[in-house]
């Protein structure tokens, strides 16, 4: 076990930066694959549905842990502009958890 990834060592917005920036680019489109993979791979709509639901859920509380872990890390507040906004996660969420 590495015992410099331990929760006494310090974090720098370098090494958060490029993982921001990476989900920023990327989540609308993941999320839409997601949806879409879901369609294809599940019979049962309602249970194919309720897995995406759960799983974009995790995803949010990640990302929210992710977004209070910046304002604690030093110089964090100037990743501030490259931060998803949690209301936007949750529209896209919203938006492709529905049942019809």
């Amino acid at each position: 076990e590495d015992s410099s990834s331990g929760p006494e060592r310090a974090i720098s917005v370098a090494e958060v930066e490029p993982i921001i920036k990476d989900f920023a680019s990327r989540w609308k489109a993941a999320i839409e694959l997601m949806h879409n993979d879901v369609i294809t791979s599940f019979s049962n709509f309602l249970c194919g549905m309720e897995i995406l639901r759960a799983a974009l859920t995790q995803l949010l509380l990640y990302y929210t842990r992710l977004s209070d872990c910046m304002k604690r890390i030093a110089g964090g507040s100037g990743l501030n502009k490259d931060l998803v906004s949690i209301s936007s996660i949750m529209y896209e969420i919203r938006k492709y958890s529905r049942t019809f």
